[in-house]
């Protein structure tokens, strides 16, 4: 047999399992194809095999059932199962039989092919499904490194504030204390050297408290990681460093020595 008369009758094979698929999409739940439907289909089957050397490629029957979805492949099996009892009938002709026997071959084929088809589907969603799971975990693994991040960023914040809060608080415990000290001290001689000099020596002491204080704040400031300086670009001069990151100092001091010099200058002019 010529290969174009081969071809020419697998073109007319796949156009008839096109015509089955397009006149129902059954399966086993459906009603069976109608008798004259299927006596055409059983003409048209005896005139593609009416050459005994012909055999249906199976390359080119599963390629063709790759082409259809699930319900149009399982609907096939019925069709031609109703085509081999509509052969039953024509009697018991050799040709027949060899008709038959040709149907019967191409439907255990596309049986075989339909139950590849369908586990590779199966596997498929399988594959689909796992990688939907493996990306839920992924994202919800990514979610809980976030989440453990931003707890252990408020666990050391907490513990960050909370040095931060027993130091200043011991600073202030601290500074209040000897300041105190030291103005009682001061206030309990105010009859013996007049107000001018207490007054003088409670800026000084006010200096000194401030100084501890601050130094106690910086460096418990640094301890848990923050800055009491402002935000500024740095210079080369030290001073003028300090100055623009510390004005509060500076000015503090200029106002305490401002009043010192005033209180110097008032004792002089009272005596």
């Amino acid at each position: 047999m010529s290969k174009e008369i081969v071809e020419d009758k697998m073109t007319q094979l796949t156009e008839l399992l096109g015509d089955i698929v397009e006149r129902g999409c059954a399966d086993e739940l459906d009603s069976e194809p109608t008798t004259d439907f299927a006596k055409e289909c059983w003409d048209r089957f005896s005139e593609i095999y009416s050459d005994p050397d012909f055999r249906h490629s199976y390359y080119t029957i599963s390629s063709c059932l790759e082409k259809y979805d699930p319900a149009q492949r399982d609907s096939l099996p019925v069709y031609l199962d109703r085509v081999v009892e509509v052969a039953e009938m024509q009697g018991d002709s050799a040709e027949v039989r060899r008709t038959a026997r040709s149907v019967k071959k191409l439907l255990d084929h596309i049986e075989l092919e339909c139950l590849r088809l369908n586990r590779m589907s199966q596997v498929k969603r399988d594959a689909d499904r796992a990688e939907s799971i493996q990306m839920e975990a992924i994202a919800l693994n990514k979610a809980t490194e976030k989440t453990e991040k931003e707890l252990d960023k408020r666990v050391t914040g907490f513990h960050e504030q909370s040095i931060t809060i027993l130091g200043i608080f011991s600073a202030v415990v601290v500074g209040f204390m000897s300041g105190l000290s030291m103005f009682t001290s001061g206030f309990n001689k105010l009859n013996e050297v007049g107000v001018y000099i207490v007054s003088f020596y409670s800026v000084v002491v006010g200096i000194i408290v401030f100084d501890i204080l601050f130094m106690l704040i910086f460096f418990i400031a640094k301890i848990s990681g923050h800055s009491l300086a402002r935000d500024v670009d740095a210079s080369k001069w030290w001073i003028v460093s300090t100055w623009q990151r510390y004005p509060y100092i500076y000015w503090f001091h200029i106002f305490a020595i401002a009043i010192l010099v005033a209180l110097v200058i008032l004792q002089k002019t009272m005596t």
